[in-house]
């Protein structure tokens, strides 16, 4: 029996789709809805390989969905990419008729709002924004908050549904004129899906050459300019050279006070200006990078603390599967973060701008015991259990009912 009611998940691209709505999806097709994806599948900045976007394609069919490709959504000067996808989006929208329209982020979310004001005039469409990190935030530029913030209350209007992930979005949000305004813990994570395969920690060392007394500092994500890895090697570097660390196979008679490896995992746009700023400020035996890895929970396995550096988050899920995993964390004090992390209990921040406190955090970290760390890592597996997926997804599918 075919579904009688239809709902649209869109997102500017891809990535975002497959990454935090396949539960959504799922969901509502269970409530009775077809569900169509609209997005961007030719995003250059992807931090998807071309391999896993061809399988994150295939289980969007797998499940059924029907694939509206779009321009992208991710520059807001780009005026014709978003002149075309508006008036596809609302092509689309009025043609279907789709009960329920769930969209994301803050470009592609003002382009898809704007595409359905005549739909939820003249078939009652409802309308989700799920905000996963307004652009206007504390420590944002005064342009950013004047112009995102106006566009948001203006939009404002035109949303049946705001959902935020974090506590500082939510009280903006309700200064706002969406019909209901709701905090939803992020986009889940699933606390089963990082299990290490047998001996992985071991395996993995061998496999990058790194033995068991070297300290593996590991940060997982895209690489963008936004993630701020540069600020993780700028820090390195004063810490070479104030004789700090020991790169791993170097001479022992020299004695540092730690011996480390950081290790970088993901893909992206900045990948061989990361790749340059390693070899000129000499940190080509302090750094590896790994590319896109999909043996994640191993690499988690084989690590020791974990470094996020971002400038802005809504709820980093990269920061929250490795408190899954029970991993120490040594991140930037911002939006997002602070709601996962207390001070010295899961781990230390940093200001993001500021490359000596991030000496300092990494050097409070580097210090611990490993029954430090583990009394960290435990504290953060305690806290996870609040953002669990079936938590996520239970909030969701009371939000999408009661629509």
């Amino acid at each position: 029996m075919s579904a009688s009611k239809k709902a649209l998940m869109h997102a500017h691209t891809a990535y975002m789709v497959t990454q935090f709505n396949i539960d959504n999806i799922k969901i509502l097709q269970d409530l009775g809805y077809a569900v169509d994806v609209a997005c961007c599948w030719q995003d250059d900045d992807s931090a998807v390989s071309p391999e896993a976007l061809a399988a994150r394609r295939k289980k969007l069919d797998d499940l059924g969905c029907r694939v509206i490709e779009t321009s992208s959504l991710r520059k807001i000067f780009h005026f014709g990419e978003l002149s075309k996808a508006y008036k596809l989006l609302k092509t689309e929208v009025e043609k279907n008729k789709y009960e329920i329209v769930h969209t994301q982020s803050p470009i592609g979310g003002v382009v898809c709002r704007l595409a359905c004001r005549r739909a939820r005039k003249l078939y009652g469409t409802k309308v989700i924004y799920a905000a996963h990190g307004f652009h206007f935030f504390k420590g944002a530029s005064l342009i950013n908050t004047i112009i995102f913030k106006n566009v948001e209350k203006w939009c404002s209007k035109y949303t049946d549904l705001l959902i935020t992930i974090n506590k500082e979005d939510y009280a903006n949000a309700q200064k706002m004129k969406a019909k209901q305004v709701a905090y939803v813990p992020g986009a889940g994570v699933d606390t089963h899906k990082f299990v290490a395969s047998e001996g992985a920690r071991q395996k993995i060392r061998k496999e990058l050459g790194i033995d068991d007394e070297t300290i593996i500092i590991l940060s997982v994500g895209e690489l963008i300019p936004r993630k701020n890895h540069t600020e993780v090697l700028r820090a390195l570097k004063m810490m070479k050279d104030n004789g700090t660390l020991l790169a791993e196979g170097s001479d022992e008679r020299v004695q540092p006070k730690y011996k480390i490896k950081y290790l970088i995992a993901g893909r992206g746009k900045i990948q061989a200006e990361l790749e340059e700023n390693i070899a000129r400020l000499g940190l080509s035996d302090y750094v590896q990078m790994l590319g896109f890895r999909s043996d994640v929970a191993d690499i988690f396995a084989a690590s020791d603390i974990y470094v996020f550096p971002s400038h802005q988050e809504g709820l980093p899920v990269a920061l929250m599967e490795a408190m899954s995993v029970g991993m120490p964390v040594v991140c930037s004090k911002i939006r997002g973060n602070t709601d996962l992390i207390e001070e010295g209990i899961g781990g230390y921040f940093f200001d993001s701008h500021d490359a000596a406190t991030l000496v300092t955090a990494l050097n409070k970290a580097l210090s611990d015991n490993l029954t430090k760390r583990e009394q960290m890592g435990q504290a953060n597996i305690e806290v996870m259990k609040q953002f669990d997926k079936e938590t996520v997804n239970k909030v969701m599918r009371e939000l999408y009912s009661k629509l």
